[in-house]
């Protein structure tokens, strides 16, 4: 791939002198251990939203302070992935990966004994940073080792485990709140963290740049980019998008944004030169990481209370169901290794994308069933979308790291991450913001029967609902039911949402995403 000459490509000097290359078996355990860290982190949000339930009951936590048990390690996540990019690349990746390890550690078996909400919150922040210092280094680490014509498989495993790493998560948590209280994930967690640091000291090399430049001032910029925007993100739908906070929030993001590009232009050395995104692969895969993840964790944020609330499944049996995912992802990954050594990245990326799509139409279709859906046509909907996804994540990640300098990898890895994050987020908050609106407008007819008192907890959410209920005794049964109607409508909608901006993300990859030269490069 051809990568336009740009400043800091051509004043830095080359990194520092790589280790000895590995043996296989050494490679084997490197693979093993950086995929383990990864999962790690993939999974620090699936795992405990399976246990919010339990701990409501135990901690007294509301609603908003469930919200952002979850969304508080998203946001230092997102906030810091480029700046522990960047300080990997200067400092030595073996040093950031470490850090990132105790601190996410330490963080995971203290939350686990959380007297209060506020403490847990806390803490789940403070996993973050630490979550945010393993992330890119897993990637770096595993590119840097790998000779390249082995590269490819390498990138497909850290892509498989980082699209299962969420379903596997979640699987986990299921089985151990079968037998142990919600603190037993965060310990589990928190406790292998620890234990792969050893490893990690022996295999990962440092590789890194001195002569780097750790950018401060870009830094400082990158965060209030991403932590504006991602509040802003996280907080309008609970808040509402007119809200002061929601509109502060997004306006200091943006400020953030444009300050950092206007800085990255005119620096000297830039941390991150924005005229790399002028590359069609960087630009490509960005869209297509961005798109796919957006897709991604809006439904194994949205499916699993699905499963809960609608099927009635419980919490192990709603993750056990989404073991089709997984299935799908290897035969897809399976499938991009062929075509992409045949075409190139852009038929892959743009046909995961667009599979993915038909999979939410698929998975949409059937959940207009409401309390009788086609458990076939849900399956086949989830099976397609596993396929999509694992068709396009590895393209979409080589294209990222193909469009920065070897020297950047640690960098370009974390814009692989903040990609995955911000489009997470922001899937999150749009799919949750259409189902919250038709699962409304369903069960308005049903809130003129109810005390005043009633309606407005009714109305907040078909969890909520489904409480109120309860207490109605054997009259509340046909309000359960429409709640539970409510949510399969307001479901069906956001898969629709979602398949509309897989496609046309599925048409800009197939435009912008570089053609397949002679040689077998993206040019």
């Amino acid at each position: 791939m051809t990568t336009p000459s740009t400043p800091a490509m051509d004043a830095a000097p080359p990194a520092s002198s790589a280790a000895p290359a590995l043996t296989a078996a050494q490679l084997r355990s490197l693979l093993i251990v950086l995929c383990a860290g990864l999962a790690l982190v993939v999974a620090g949000n699936s795992a405990l939203a399976i246990a919010l339930p339990d701990i409501a009951a135990d901690l007294g936590a509301d609603q908003s302070e469930l919200t952002w048990i979850i969304d508080a390690y998203a946001l230092t996540f997102a906030a810091l992935l480029l700046t522990a990019g960047i300080a990997a690349d200067r400092v030595g990746r073996r040093t950031i990966l470490v850090i990132g390890l105790v601190i996410f550690g330490a963080a995971s078996l203290a939350a686990a004994f959380s007297p209060d909400p506020a403490w847990f919150i806390g803490l789940r922040a403070l996993s973050g940073i630490g979550a945010a210092a393993v992330f890119p280094v897993t990637l770096s680490a595993l590119v840097d080792a790998y000779p390249e014509e082995r590269r490819t498989f390498a990138i497909g495993v850290w892509s498989g485990v980082s699209s299962a790493g969420a379903v596997a998560g979640t699987i986990v948590a299921g089985a151990m709140l079968e037998v142990f209280w919600w603190g037993s994930v965060q310990l589990l967690f928190g406790g292998v963290a620890l234990l792969l640091i050893v490893p990690v000291l022996l295999l990962v090399a440092q590789n890194r740049n001195p002569a780097l430049s750790l950018d401060p001032l870009g830094a400082l910029w990158s965060v209030v980019a991403l932590a504006g925007l991602v509040l802003g993100v996280v907080e309008g739908p609970q808040r509402g998008w007119l809200d002061p906070v929601t509109v502060v929030a997004l306006v200091v993001g943006v400020i953030g944004f444009v300050a950092f590009v206007v800085h990255q232009l005119r620096a000297s050395i830039p941390s991150l030169d924005v005229r790399l995104f002028t590359n069609r692969g960087l630009a490509a895969g960005s869209v297509i990481v961005t798109v796919q993840f957006f897709a991604s964790l809006g439904f194994f944020v949205l499916s699993p209370q699905y499963l809960q609330i609608v099927l009635e499944y419980t919490p192990l049996g709603a993750a056990l169901a989404l073991l089709v995912v997984p299935v799908g992802v290897g035969a897809g990954i399976g499938a991009a290794a062929a075509l992409s050594r045949r075409f190139g990245a852009r038929v892959p990326g743009a046909v995961g994308l667009l599979l993915m799509g038909v999979g939410f139409v698929i998975f949409g279709v059937g959940v207009t069933g409401g309390l009788d859906p086609s458990l076939w046509m849900l399956g086949a909907g989830v099976l397609v979308f596993g396929v999509g996804f694992g068709m396009g994540i590895t393209p979409g990640t080589e294209l990222i790291i193909d469009g920065l300098p070897a020297d950047r990898r640690s960098v370009a890895s974390a814009v692989n991450d903040i990609t995955r994050e911000v489009g997470g987020v922001l899937g999150i908050a749009v799919l949750s913001s259409v189902l919250v609106w038709f699962y409304r407008d369903d069960i308005a007819p049903v809130l003129g029967g109810l005390p005043t008192e009633l309606q407005e907890v009714v109305d907040a959410g078909a969890g909520a609902a489904l409480g109120v209920a309860g207490s109605l005794g054997p009259g509340g049964e046909a309000l359960a039911d429409a709640a539970r109607e409510a949510f399969a409508v307001g479901l069906s909608a956001s898969m629709f949402v979602g398949a509309v901006v897989l496609a046309v993300a599925a048409v800009i990859t197939a435009v912008v995403a570089p053609p397949r030269t002679r040689e077998g490069k993206a040019t």
